[in-house]
């Protein structure tokens, strides 16, 4: 089945065409069985253990562990006739994501979280985050365990925090898909993050190094995925940032005898961002383009072969807030499937409304209007599509 706006939401635009191959390296594959061991893990586990002790040892009277229920729920009101959705109006708990976070010592927090709902990756419920933090200083915090890539800075931002009910097709497109057994852009392993201050210009940086089977599995071929962003604020209220990403896609290639191999072939990424954030007005612009390595085999009378894909695409977007409780945000947004291919593009226009209600900032209702327009090889023709969502804090 088809993904990428917000996950099922790809059935509206097509699939990335890269074969059969493709269909299955982007996660649709039945997880893989078995258990392995890593020593890495429990070296880590071991330090770990011996940090969060130490850092106790000399915390002021508070009790620790601190647990700390957190969630949120996302219900929608969709309407979209595009062919292969289901052609009319949908009214569903889209996600929920329920979890605990708190600390483990002054120095060491955590965060548990799983999600239900229509839209979660293993029906019905899917854990994502499960990680634990070191917070050695403002410039070097240490993170291990689940986490999602931070690749962009659309990537970047938490899911309840996006400006839009869905993130643009383009992000979704790249940033979903990363790893071998992706569609989810979580995967697990050991993430360095900052913020500093040179010459009184501020920038952080992140990143990460993971073992890139993807959700919920465990390392399985050797090769590691590499995720990276960093930033700086030339400007007050201006930043420019730049991100990257090199992993490998597994890969099962048909020949054309009809015989199967599994392959992990390359996979790259790369993306640009510029941001200018005030109290009534921001502004966000990203262009980000990818590189799926192909592949080639001949075996006298038989080949294996898997084309090269490379998407890409960029998106702009203005958010005005006349009032503090209201927000009228716009975004124009073009992804390219393959530009190795001609005529893959789509094209959307995005109108929106966010109301903040009282309380949690968490809680608000977003009304999108998405105008979308589709090139001849894109894949399926997605059709003008209207979203309305209720997001509500659960503690």
């Amino acid at each position: 089945m088809p993904i990428a706006v917000c996950h099922r939401l790809y059935a509206m635009s097509g699939m990335p065409l890269r074969s059969i191959a493709n269909f299955q390296r982007k996660g649709y594959m039945r997880r893989e069985k078995g258990f392995l061991e890593s020593k890495t893990i429990i070296f880590l586990f071991l330090i770990s253990s011996a940090f969060i002790v130490l850092s106790a040892a000399q915390a002021p009277a508070v009790s620790y562990p601190t647990i700390k229920p957190w969630g949120f729920t996302q219900i929608w009101n969709k309407y979209d006739n595009t062919a292969g959705s289901t052609r009319g109006e949908d009214f569903q708990i889209a996600r929920a994501r329920i979890g605990l976070k708190g600390a483990l010592s002054p120095l060491a927090d955590y965060m548990l979280l799983t999600e239900w709902g229509y839209l979660t990756y293993d029906d019905p419920v899917t854990l994502l985050d499960a990680w634990v933090n070191f917070k050695f200083n403002p410039a070097l915090n240490i993170k291990v365990g689940q986490t999602w890539y931070k690749f962009t800075l659309s990537g970047t931002t938490p899911l309840p925090q996006i400006p839009f009910i869905c993130r643009p097709e383009v992000i979704d497109g790249i940033f979903l898909t990363m790893g071998r057994n992706g569609s989810y852009s979580y995967d697990r392993g050991i993430e360095f993050s900052g913020t500093l201050k040179a010459r009184d210009i501020p920038w952080g940086y992140i990143f990460s190094v993971t073992a890139g089977s993807g959700l919920d599995q465990f390392e399985n071929n050797g090769k590691k995925d590499l995720v990276g962003r960093v930033w700086f604020e030339p400007i007050k209220d201006v930043r420019l940032g730049a991100s990257g990403f090199y992993g490998h896609s597994r890969v099962e290639i048909v020949s054309n005898l009809n015989r199967e191999v599994t392959r992990d072939t390359p996979e790259y990424a790369m993306g640009s961002e510029f941001s200018y954030t005030k109290k009534q007005f921001r502004g966000i612009a990203e262009y980000v383009q990818g590189l799926y390595e192909g592949y080639l085999d001949v075996q006298g009378a038989e080949t294996f072969h898997l084309a090269t894909q490379k998407p890409r695409g960029w998106y702009a977007m203005a958010g005005f807030k006349p009032v503090s409780w209201l927000e009228i945000p716009v975004q124009y947004a073009w992804y390219e499937k393959d530009a190795v291919r001609s005529n893959t593009g789509l094209q959307t226009i995005t109108l929106g409304i966010t109301w903040f209600l009282k309380g949690d900032p968490l809680n608000n209702v977003k009304l999108n209007y998405l105008i979308r327009s589709a090139e001849e090889n894109y894949g399926s023709k997605p059709r003008n599509m209207v979203l309305l969502q209720l997001q509500l804090g659960l503690w």
